[in-house]
């Protein structure tokens, strides 16, 4: 009878995580009273416990006067999941992004942060290195943060996002015939889950044409393959701004018409810094 319960209980709890996890990124209350139940249910559940620091962390994020409530139910779950699995390091990777994002009251704490760091470097290299690399970036180590890019992308060719990383960290610091083969070597690297660092490899070699006033062909190629091939996705470019950028190559190639065709395109988004940045090119 007892394992029937705990069975039952269990099918439960997974019917309300899922319905929580359908809810976050649409409704947070919501969200918060399905993970309440499956805590409930399923308190040693590890993934329960990790869904449950997401919501609340996010909550924390919004709130004004429950933020630091809300914070620390974060930190809490997320411990728990990682004390319910040591060896997920996606479980380690969430409680290591809190410890870089809260402030010191809510539980933030850099050098916990890196004792994470490290035991995620001890279960997988790789999951290590994009710790190392997140750990530097939040912290503002910039020297360390290029060097391990620019070391990684070399050991690890077949993955597009430290190519693309080490792109923009290039683009960022003006040196755009470096970025241009960076962004490209993302374009082709062989494994990318979900495409999401070619696609926005493609976008940023549009935006690095336009920085650069250089390859201005090989920009506007880039845009149109990314607005061909791009869903819509949160961890994408909004593809008005992508028209944008196309606009402002077209005007820097001198083809007026195009330029006012992406404009039009663009102009259907009520993105109020797209909007002003239209007017801008329009003056």
């Amino acid at each position: 009878m007892t394992t029937c319960f705990a069975v039952a209980a269990n099918g439960d709890a997974q019917q309300e995580l899922q319905l929580a996890k359908a809810a976050m990124a649409t409704n947070l209350d919501l969200a918060e009273k399905h993970i309440d139940k499956a805590l409930t249910k399923a308190p040693q559940n590890a993934e329960v416990q990790f869904i449950c620091g997401r919501i609340m962390g996010q909550h924390a994020e919004n709130a004004i006067f429950s933020a630091l409530s809300y914070a620390r139910k974060s930190l809490a779950c997320l411990k728990q999941a990682v004390a319910l699995q040591p060896e997920n390091t996606a479980y380690r990777k969430g409680l290591l992004s809190f410890y870089l994002g809260a402030p010191g009251i809510a539980g933030g704490d850099k050098q916990l942060a890196w004792q994470e760091v490290e035991q995620i470097t001890q279960l997988s290299a790789l999951q290590g290195i994009l710790a190392k690399l997140s750990y530097y970036r939040q912290t503002e180590q910039t020297t360390q943060y290029q060097q391990l890019l620019a070391h990684s992308r070399q050991h690890y060719p077949e993955l597009a996002e430290f190519h693309y990383r080490y792109g923009l960290v290039l683009q960022e610091n003006k040196q755009y015939k470096d970025a241009f083969h960076a962004l490209t070597a993302a374009t082709l690297a062989a494994q990318d889950e979900d495409g999401i660092y070619r696609l926005n490899a493609w976008y940023q070699i549009g935006r690095t044409a336009l920085f650069s006033g250089q390859q201005l062909e090989q920009g506007i190629q880039a845009l149109n393959y990314y607005l061909a091939n791009a869903p819509e996705a949160d961890n994408l470019p909004d593809k008005p701004w992508a028209h944008f950028r196309l606009a402002q190559l077209h005007k820097l190639n001198g083809d007026n018409n195009l330029m006012q065709q992406h404009l039009k395109l663009a102009n259907q988004s009520n993105d109020k810094e797209l909007q002003r940045e239209i007017r801008r090119l329009q003056r």
